[in-house]
């Protein structure tokens, strides 16, 4: 019995420090953040997967207010959406300069993208990351979960409702966590779907 007792707190506490492992990769990049230094920020970005998941959720936003996914169902949408992605890869691009996720990170906001030649403003803000874990440190804790093995998710809520929650995505890289994605609030994936499709050509009639 002490034997099987001694074994399962051994998993208990491997799983526990498991889970605590990437809140503490949040707090470290938190806290890399309110130090103002954009490259080491960088650092502890995983850029190939948070363009993915930027780009996916502004495709899929870009569908809804095009009005070009009304028709479509769940298989339409996916293809429909992957195609879409490479019309948000130069949005998607500009935003993730080291200086704008830096600013993401730090004020809650990105600072102005050019896009095709036109100067586009971001105006929704985020709750700050970079006191995620001072003000939200509880719903933070209690809320987060692993996705997948690598993926883990941490809660964000700035007290606002529903359009002031978002997402952060913890990725395992080697032997670090670091930011693998975002999930943006409907409101601000909204805004920046209206920014691509106001600087589209109008459709031939």
């Amino acid at each position: 019995m002490r034997r099987w007792l001694a074994v399962m707190g051994l998993v208990v506490s491997i799983g526990l420090a498991y889970w605590a492992w990437p809140l503490v990769g949040a707090a470290q990049l938190a806290r890399t953040a309110r130090s103002g230094d954009a490259a080491a920020v960088f650092d502890r970005v995983d850029v190939d997967a948070l363009r993915r998941s930027l780009a996916r959720q502004i495709a899929n936003a870009y569908l809804d207010v095009s009005g070009k996914g009304k028709k479509m169902g769940a298989f339409g949408r996916s293809l429909a959406g992957s195609a879409v992605t490479t019309v948000a890869d130069p949005y998607v691009a500009q935003l993730l300069t080291p200086e704008n996720v830096m600013a993401l990170l730090a004020k809650g906001h990105v600072n102005e993208v050019n896009l095709g030649g036109r100067p586009v403003s971001i105006k929704g803000d985020l709750p700050d990351f970079s006191s995620l874990l001072d003000d939200h440190l509880l719903s933070a804790v209690t809320g987060s979960y692993f996705d997948q093995l690598k993926d883990f998710v941490i809660p964000v809520d700035g007290g606002h409702g529903a359009d002031d929650q978002y997402g952060v995505h913890m990725h395992l890289v080697g032997l670090t966590w670091k930011l693998g994605g975002l999930d943006l609030p409907t409101p601000l994936l909204d805004q920046m779907a209206r920014s691509i499709l106001a600087g589209e050509p109008p459709a031939a009639l």
